[in-house]
């Protein structure tokens, strides 16, 4: 069974080399392949491992565990025939999660179709950060988790302060959901974030809590702007 955070990154331009070092960065095992062998040894000290393979052969990314990671990433730039060769072998050795690199809407409708499961279309998506940012500059930490949907953290606010959540009301207040208060607690003189998923509704809030907040853009935007201190 795969790892829960294990990625094959498929393609070492400049955009995979940069999602590889991240996730690696970030605690992920990362098995980053490339035919170049430029590239590869580029990445070598900067991810778990990295491989000079023609991911369109099977039986060689099969030696080397690459369908057994939790998820891919096709960063295969200016190459979409390569691409869907790829994407299909993915699919077709079962692995689960799929994001493919395209360019344009029509090789998003066609990668769809042969087995990925999320796109990465760079121009678009861009795009649609900077306009949401310029239409909800307080909201420029907040996650996309969907259409009309985001998630984000902020401090408690001092007049939440003692309250609890079940007092609060936040949800038919400002229509929005706390599913998780963050505290970072110091130990042996080390700090270590201790996150509560689903806190409990009677618990008072303190001030050095963290409030990981679900609702519209709007709504969190409005919330926000009522809370500011």
């Amino acid at each position: 069974m795969a790892e829960t955070n294990s990625f094959l990154v498929v393609g070492l331009g400049t955009f995979g080399a940069q999602v590889a070092t991240t996730l690696f960065d970030g605690g992920a095992e990362v098995l980053a392949v490339d035919i170049n062998e430029l590239a590869v040894n580029a990445l070598r000290d900067h991810v778990t491992r990295a491989v000079c393979c023609d991911a369109t052969d099977e039986k060689a990314m099969q030696a080397l565990g690459a369908y057994d990671m939790s998820a891919a990433i096709v960063a295969l730039h200016n190459r979409f025939d390569v691409t869907v060769l790829v994407t299909h072998s993915l699919k077709k050795q079962g692995v689960t999660r799929i994001l493919a690199h395209v360019g344009t809407v029509k090789e998003e409708e066609a990668i769809f179709a042969v087995g990925a499961t999320e796109v990465i279309f760079p121009p678009r998506d861009m795009a649609l950060r900077i306009a949401h940012k310029l239409i909800h500059p307080d909201l420029v930490d907040q996650i996309p988790l969907g259409k009309g949907v985001s998630l984000i953290e902020m401090r408690c606010p001092h007049s939440f302060v003692g309250q609890s959540l079940r007092e609060l009301d936040l949800r038919n207040t400002y229509g929005i959901s706390v599913v998780a208060l963050k505290r970072v607690t110091t130990s042996s003189s080390r700090e270590a974030e201790v996150i509560q998923v689903n806190p409990s509704p009677t618990v008072p809030l303190q001030i050095d809590h963290a409030l990981i907040l679900l609702g519209s853009p709007t709504q969190l935007t409005q919330f926000k702007e009522k809370t500011r201190q």
